[in-house]
């Protein structure tokens, strides 16, 4: 059988020496596009390669447009529901 302690305290020094203290990079958050490392605070989170910013601000574009298809067609689809039920109501 296998003792459970003695198994831990084998491991924990050598997993201790493996890792170095603090980490090895710094704090980063990386580009929404190409995937490089940024600033935490950089407020879009884009590389300054003028590409990826290109390419966010398409991508901002398409999803703001489809967010307002989406809205249009809820609507249409809860007023051919709701319509005629709120039309009953009040004939």
């Amino acid at each position: 059988m296998v003792d459970a302690k003695a198994a831990k305290s084998r491991a924990k020094p050598a997993a201790a020496q493996s890792m170095p203290r603090g980490g090895g990079m710094p704090p980063h958050a990386h580009c929404r596009i190409c995937q490089c490392p940024v600033e935490l605070k950089a407020d879009p989170r884009v590389c300054k390669d003028s590409e990826c910013v290109a390419e966010l601000e398409r991508r901002e574009t398409s999803e703001r447009r489809m967010r307002t298809w989406m809205l249009i067609f809820f609507g249409l689809f809860a007023f051919t529901f709701i319509g005629p039920i709120l039309l009953r109501a009040a004939g």
